[in-house]
């Protein structure tokens, strides 16, 4: 059928950059962003709440600068946003990199949380019967938790 787009099939992954609906609204975007005046990077807010600013002049013309006119995503696909005008703004090559790169923190455990000794590892309830359990004294000889 044609018109009907691209069947996507299980288990593969779609460009995310390169959909007809993205390439569409990133000219718009950026044509509207140069309509209006916008000379240089605003910059971008960072995931502590702090501002980068950057203040950088864009050009519009010739692309892989630092100073080149990148749409970025407002609201990341991995966390919901969409392809739309509306979660498209304009940054610098810079900025729109050093967004995409910025380390998102990860919750760790805390170290108290496992065990770390052979005791509280013996202190589990062991299994009745026999058979599979090795030959006593054998337990667990990993590092961590001796």
């Amino acid at each position: 059928m044609l018109g009907a787009g691209p069947t996507r099939r299980p288990g593969v992954a779609t460009s995310r950059t390169g959909t007809a609906t993205y390439l569409r609204n990133r000219r718009r975007v950026l044509a509207e962003a140069r309509r209006g005046g916008l000379t240089h990077c605003p910059g971008y807010a960072r995931r502590d709440g702090s501002h980068r600013g950057c203040g950088r002049e864009l050009d519009y013309d010739t692309p892989l600068l630092a100073g080149s006119a990148e749409t970025d995503h407002v609201v990341e696909h991995k966390h919901g946003g969409g392809d739309g005008a509306d979660n498209l703004r304009v940054l610098c090559r810079t900025c729109n990199q050093e967004r995409n790169h910025e380390r998102v923190p990860v919750n760790v455990a805390r170290v108290e949380d496992f065990p770390t000794s052979r005791r509280l590892v013996n202190e589990q309830p062991q299994r009745s019967g026999g058979g599979g359990e090795g030959p006593p004294g054998r337990g667990c000889r990993s590092p961590l938790l001796a």
